[in-house]
């Protein structure tokens, strides 16, 4: 199931790398959610159609995942935006490199939280540098340090953690991963649960519903 939400939030103050751990973010004014089980083609649809629905124009900033088909989405929707790949989901790649790389103990934690402080500060270019000077590393430890430099090279340009921050901008998607925790798992995927697809879709637009808060609007209307 493919879940989406429009999501209208003030500006947060500023802040540097450093600090993003501990700020807080302007709580929401408006969430619009919708989910169904469908495929990218038909979802895409749908968000459109939720878009004109709420009258929004085009954005300049977009936030998302490592998957491609959600940043052809919102190429699609809304033309050419600022992009920004989750930070959450780059972090799990660092880590999975940092475990290969110093295990999981003291070094570990050492090593990630410079390296995670050199990409919301520096990007893709802090760590090329970083992962580069890495040297005498064994087959597995180089194809971990391959691996990352890989995947983050393929977002280079959605990496610029830092200007974001310093403009109040979110760096991750924790709205949409509650989103599907909350609108989609708890409802659908209780002990023994078993969903026809068409039904699935219906108690989804009724969790959409809760989820946003429009539950009194609908009913009274």
């Amino acid at each position: 199931m493919k879940v989406g939400e429009f999501i209208k939030r003030e500006r947060s103050d500023g802040c540097t790398p450093e600090e993003c751990g501990t700020r807080e973010l302007q709580k929401p004014t408006v969430v619009s959610a919708f989910a169904a089980i469908e495929n990218k083609e038909e979802f895409q649809k749908r968000c459109q159609n939720e878009r004109r629905r709420l009258g929004v124009g085009s954005v300049t900033s977009s936030l998302g995942d490592g998957a491609l088909w959600i940043w052809s989405l919102v190429f699609m929707v809304f033309g050419k935006t600022m992009e920004c790949l989750d930070a959450f989901h780059a972090l799990e790649h660092v880590a999975d490199c940092g475990k290969a790389l110093q295990g999981n103990g003291q070094a570990f934690t050492d090593w990630f939280e410079r390296i995670r402080l050199v990409l919301l500060s520096e990007g893709f270019a802090g760590m090329e540098r970083e992962l580069s000077a890495l040297k005498n590393l064994d087959e597995d430890k180089s194809k971990a340090v391959s691996s990352l430099l890989e995947y983050l090279g393929k977002h280079k340009e959605r990496l610029r953690y830092a200007e974001r921050l310093a403009a109040g901008r979110a760096i991750g998607s924790g709205s949409i991963e509650g989103a599907c925790k909350n609108l989609v798992k708890r409802r659908l995927r209780q002990t023994g649960a078993c969903w026809r697809r068409e039904r699935a879709n219906r108690i989804a637009v009724i969790c959409s519903i809760l989820y946003s808060n429009q539950w009194n609007a609908l009913v009274s209307f």
